[in-house]
């Protein structure tokens, strides 16, 4: 009988440690836009261009090519794509250039258009060009400055005039990561960054360094204002989890897991860690999708990238939300 009594007491205990290590992983809210799937099971963008990464996309329904989608490959140059429709797949975009220079960095944070010029932001520097993406190969200005040391890898999201850049902030002693998104605003997107709040998105409410966060991208969906970003933790590699506010200049609250690496199947580009998630509403799809970094750690179904490890590929995939906020047109009855 005592013995019976130890062992239900070292798996009750065993049973506790696992769930609330389960449950550290669990949304704290329930909330229809942490929700997103594969629109196919291998959702990558392509994979005959090298080491893709870190995307940023831009959708403008007013032009001829709605969209167009800025991956970053090498320090030399990015690969500039575009589309009359959208699609997860590279075979139904055009391949405007794999030249595509904008400031010689190994990768692009983010970018936004606001009144009819283009800002992308990287290593705290602020590029913009005015007028199509097409024409501004090797184009692009040095035009202003943030200051990355406090906010880096980061999203921007403009609202009213007024630039909102959030981005890690703090040291991450197990990764290249921030122990929280800090938030600064701009009126010029220029300079003249002013803080706001050094943790408004804070995955270690009781300090320590358990968690990492970075590469965030902002939405306003309905009334609500959204975050994607990086998380991992010692251990744990990327993964894509989601936060919300009602407003935008108070702290975020986190929902859950929004995408997640599938480390069960390592035939797969995604079977490691899915990373730097860029969210745009699509039009013609009725519901948002997102772009992000793909990672499998044993070189399989991929081949060797020069800029990675031998047994690692990474990719651009593109993932879609559950939720519609409306019926396609070209699906409607």
């Amino acid at each position: 009988m005592k013995a019976e009594l130890i062992l239900i007491v070292f798996l009750s205990a065993n049973l506790t440690s696992a769930a609330l290590s389960y449950a550290d992983e669990m949304p704290t809210a329930k909330d229809r836009w942490i929700a997103w799937h594969r629109p196919v099971d291998a959702n990558t963008f392509i994979t005959t261009k090298g080491n893709n990464h870190d995307s940023i996309l831009f959708v403008e329904p007013e032009l001829q090519y709605p969209y167009h989608l800025i991956i970053s490959q090498t320090p030399n140059a990015a690969h500039l794509w575009r589309a009359k429709k959208f699609s997860w797949n590279s075979a139904d975009w055009e391949l405007v250039s794999d030249q595509y220079r904008i400031g010689n960095h190994y990768e692009y944070d983010d970018g936004v258009k606001v009144n009819g010029v283009y800002y992308i932001f990287e290593a705290g520097r602020v590029y913009t060009f005015s007028g199509p993406l097409e024409q501004a190969n090797g184009k692009w200005k040095l035009a202003g400055a943030f200051p990355h040391k406090q906010c880096d890898d980061i999203g921007v999201y403009v609202e009213d005039g007024v630039f909102h850049m959030f981005g890690e902030h703090g040291d991450f002693p197990h990764g290249p990561d921030g122990t929280s998104l800090a938030h600064f605003t701009s009126e010029t997107g220029l300079g003249e960054w002013r803080l706001v709040n050094s943790r408004a998105v804070d995955p270690n409410p009781e300090e320590g360094h358990k968690y990492g966060v970075g590469d965030a991208t902002i939405a306003k969906i309905g009334e609500d204002y959204y975050i994607l970003c990086d998380r991992e933790s010692k251990g744990s590699p990327y993964k894509v989890v989601a936060w919300r506010s009602r407003d935008l200049n108070e702290p975020f609250a986190y929902l859950g897991i929004a995408i997640a690496p599938r480390s069960n199947e390592i035939d797969d580009w995604d079977n490691y860690r899915i990373q730097d998630p860029d969210i745009a509403y699509i039009p013609e799809l009725g519901r948002y999708a997102m772009t992000c970094n793909m990672m499998d750690v044993d070189g399989v179904p991929g081949g060797h990238f020069p800029t990675l490890e031998k047994t690692q590929t990474r990719v651009i995939g593109v993932f879609y939300s559950n939720k519609q906020l409306r019926t396609p047109a070209n699906d409607a009855p």
